[in-house]
C-alpha cells in the first residue's frame, strides 16, 4: 500500500520531478561547455533559452497526459485537479512567450550569463508549487524558493549599481515579509495546532458552532491578518507598495516583466486557495483588509503615476493601480469573483507582454551610444514616425490597459465592477470607475507624446526582432479580436475556474 501511495504521489508530481531533472541537466551542460577551452568558452545564452522552450513543451506534455481528478499527494501537502491542471498549462504556455521576449533582450543588455533561464526554471517550479499547496509549512517552503530565486534576478546585472540597489532592497523587504508570513503561520498553528487547509476548516467549522464562543481568539485573527499583510507585500498593494517602483527603475527589463506578469498570478492563486479552503468561514473579517488595499490602491497608483516620468516607474505605479481592480475581485469570494479575477489577470497578462515587447524594443542610438534603453516616457517623441508599427501597438495597448471600449480591458474592468455591484460594494465601483477616469489621462499622455508632441532631435530606434515581434503581434491581436469573438477567453476561464 505504501509502494502504490508513493508511485501515484510519483505520477502526480511529475511535472514538477521533470523541471527538477532539467534544471540540473542543463546546469552541467552549461558549466562544462561555457568553462571548456577547447570548446573557446563559447556564449550559451541563447542555446540554453531554447533548450528551456524544450523543457517547458515536454512538461506540458505530462501535464496535459495527467489525471485530471482531484487528489492529495505527499501527506496532503499539495493538492492536483482539473482547474489546477489547467492554470499550470497556461503558466507554461505564457513563460514560452516570455522566453521568445527575453531571450534577446538580455544579449542587448550584454549579460553573458546562461544561469538566466535556469533561475527561470527555479522560478516556475516554485510557482507550479506553490499553487498546489495544501498547507501552510508548504506555502512558506514553497514562497521561500521563489524569493531567492528573485533575489538573484533583481541583481543578476551585477555591472551595474542600480540593480545592485534594487536587490537589496527587494532582498530587506522581501525577507521582512517573509517575516511576516512566518510569524502569522506561527500564530495560527501555535492556537490551533494545526497547518493543513482541510483541517483549519474543520476546526473554524466547529468553533463557530460552538456556541460557548463569542468571538473569535486573537491569535488566530491576527495570524490571518498577518499572513494576509504578507501577500500584499508580494503583490505590491498599497500601502504595502514601497519596494516596487526602486526595484523596477533599478532592475533590466526582463526581470521586471517576470515580476508583474508570474508574481501576481499566484499570489492571487494562492490568496483564493487558502482563504477559500481554510479560512472561508472568516471571510468577514479578512474581507475588511482587502477592501482598504484596493481603495488604497486605486488612489495612490492612480496620483502618483501622473508625476513620474521615467516608464519603469510609471510601470510600478500603474500595476498598483491594477491591483486595486484585481483585489476587488478577491473581495467578492465567491464563484464570480474567481471569474472575474482570472478573466482580468489573463487579459493584464496579455497587455504586459505587450507593453514589455515594445519598451524593450525600444533601443535608440543617441550619445555615440549603441543599444541605450528608453528610460524616460519622453523618449517616445515622435515614435509614430520612427516605428510606425510599433507606435500603433503602443496606442491599442494603452487603450486597453485605459479601459477604452471595445477592447478587452474595458471588458475586463467591465467584469470586475459587475461582480462587485452583485455584492453590493456600490462606494467602491462608484470609486474605480471615477479612478479608471483619472487614470485614462495619463495613458493618453503617453500617446499624445507619441503622435503629437513635437520633437528638436530626431531619435534613431532601433529595428524589433522578430521574436518581439512575434509576441507584440500576439498581445495586441488578442486585444483587438476579443471584441469580435470573446468565447476564446470566456470558455478558458470556465475551464479555469468552474471544472
Amino acid at each position: 500500500m505504501n509502494i502504490l501511495i508513493s508511485m501515484i504521489d510519483i505520477y502526480l508530481f511529475m511535472p514538477e520531478l521533470f523541471i527538477i531533472f532539467s534544471f540540473f541537466i542543463l546546469l552541467i551542460y552549461g558549466v562544462s561547455i561555457s568553462t571548456n577551452k577547447n570548446y573557446g568558452y563559447p556564449v550559451l545564452l541563447r542555446s540554453i533559452g531554447y533548450l528551456t522552450i524544450i523543457v517547458f513543451l515536454f512538461t506540458l506534455f505530462f501535464l496535459i497526459k495527467s489525471s485530471d481528478f482531484s487528489s492529495v499527494y505527499f501527506s496532503n501537502f499539495f493538492f492536483s485537479n482539473q482547474s489546477l491542471k489547467w492554470i499550470k498549462i497556461t503558466l507554461l504556455i505564457i513563460s514560452i512567450f516570455y522566453i521568445f521576449l527575453i531571450v534577446s533582450n538580455i544579449h542587448l543588455e550584454k549579460l553573458n550569463i546562461f544561469e538566466f533561464f535556469l533561475l527561470f526554471l527555479l522560478t516556475i517550479l516554485a510557482i507550479f508549487l506553490i499553487i498546489s499547496t495544501f498547507d501552510l509549512i508548504s506555502i512558506y517552503i514553497s514562497l521561500e524558493i521563489l524569493n531567492l530565486t528573485f533575489y538573484v534576478l533583481a541583481t543578476i546585472k551585477r555591472t551595474s549599481e542600480f540593480s545592485t540597489e534594487a536587490g537589496l532592497k527587494y532582498f530587506i523587504l522581501g525577507v521582512f515579509s517573509t517575516g511576516i508570513l512566518l510569524f502569522g503561520i506561527s500564530l495560527i498553528y501555535g492556537y490551533t495546532g494545526i497547518t493543513n487547509f482541510t483541517d483549519l476548516n474543520i476546526f473554524i467549522q466547529n468553533l463557530i458552532e460552538n456556541k460557548n464562543v463569542i468571538e473569535f481568539p486573537i491569535q488566530l485573527l491576527l495570524g490571518l491578518v498577518l499572513i494576509s499583510v504578507s501577500f500584499f507585500f508580494k503583490l505590491s498593494a498599497a500601502p504595502f507598495h514601497m519596494w516596487s517602483p526602486d526595484v523596477y527603475e533599478g532592475t533590466i527589463t526582463s526581470v521586471i516583466a517576470l515580476f508583474t506578469i508570474f508574481t501576481k498570478v499566484i499570489i492571487f492563486y494562492l490568496f483564493i486557495n487558502l482563504f477559500n479552503f481554510a479560512f472561508y468561514d472568516l471571510f468577514s473579517i479578512w474581507q475588511k483588509l482587502v477592501i482598504f488595499c484596493a481603495f488604497f490602491s486605486l488612489f495612490l497608483g492612480t496620483f502618483i503615476a501622473f508625476i513620474q516620468t521615467k516608464f519603469k516607474r510609471f510601470l510600478a505605479y500603474s500595476s498598483i493601480n491594477h491591483m486595486g481592480f484585481i483585489i476587488m475581485a478577491v473581495s467578492s469570494a465567491n464563484c464570480n469573483g474567481f471569474y472575474s479575477l482570472f478573466f482580468y489577470i489573463i487579459i493584464y497578462i496579455l497587455i504586459n507582454l505587450g507593453i514589455f515587447s515594445s519598451f524593450s524594443s525600444l533601443r535608440s542610438v543617441t550619445s555615440y551610444k549603441v543599444n541605450q534603453q528608453a528610460r524616460y516616457i519622453n523618449e517616445f517623441i515622435i515614435l509614430s514616425k520612427t516605428q510606425p508599427m510599433v507606435a500603433f501597438s503602443m496606442l491599442i495597448i494603452f487603450f486597453s490597459i485605459a479601459g477604452i471600449p471595445p477592447l478587452a480591458g474595458f471588458f475586463a474592468k467591465l467584469i470586475v465592477f459587475l461582480t462587485c455591484l452583485e455584492n453590493s460594494f456600490y462606494s467602491l465601483v462608484i470609486f474605480s470607475i471615477l479612478i479608471s477616469c483619472l487614470a485614462a489621462f495619463y495613458y493618453i499622455r503617453i500617446i499624445k507624446i507619441i503622435y503629437f508632441d513635437n520633437f528638436e532631435i530626431w531619435p534613431i530606434y532601433l529595428p524589433i526582432d522578430r521574436l518581439k515581434a512575434n509576441v507584440l503581434s500576439f498581445s495586441v491581436l488578442s486585444l483587438t479580436l476579443f471584441c469580435l469573438n470573446p468565447n476564446l477567453i470566456i470558455n478558458i476561464i470556465y475551464i479555469i475556474v468552474i471544472m
